[in-house]
């Protein structure tokens, strides 16, 4: 990737400059929802605007494993800090094609209710200084993509055989 992004953990979703934060309430069980945050390939079915999404380490997939991903027009490389079977999936996006992210890290966490799951996503992101006035621009923008995803997810998994 021609622009490497500072490599965080976690924690960064609690202190980036810009935080995103998404909730869906889905009637399925997490056994239903986590093949789609699992695999891949699964994200270009329901997170807006992926047109690729793949794994380019070797099986089985867990914390280390590699992605790339394409959300419209944006590559990134990915590394999996958490791939806990069923309840979390996150990552620390490692590499970007364009110029503006510094670091960025997301999770979805899945929390079994007595109607289904609560999914929760979530992304820390520190944008390079000369982006940051665009800031609430970058929060809102994200903001409505993690929502419309969120709602695919559900809409997907509850009409799910």
């Amino acid at each position: 990737m021609a622009h490497q992004l500072r490599r965080e953990d976690l924690g960064l979703l609690d202190r980036a400059g810009v935080q995103v934060h998404g909730r869906v309430e889905i009637g399925a069980p997490a056994t239903r929802i986590w093949p789609l945050i699992a695999d891949a390939t699964a994200w270009t079915s329901w997170f807006d605007g992926m047109t690729r999404a793949e794994y380019t380490s070797a099986a089985p997939h867990g914390v280390g494993s590699q992605r790339t991903v394409v959300v419209k027009g944006l590559e990134v490389t990915e590394e999996v800090l958490v791939f806990d079977d069923q309840r979390k999936f996150g990552f620390v996006v490692t590499g970007a094609n364009r110029p503006g992210l510094a670091a960025m890290v997301e999770v979805v966490t899945l929390d079994a209710t007595a109607a289904g799951t609560t999914v929760t996503y979530r992304q820390g992101i520190d944008l390079a200084p000369w982006m940051r006035p665009l800031s609430p621009v970058v929060r809102k923008a994200l903001t409505k993509a993690v929502t419309a995803s969120l709602a695919e997810l559900a809409r997907r998994c509850e009409t799910a055989p």
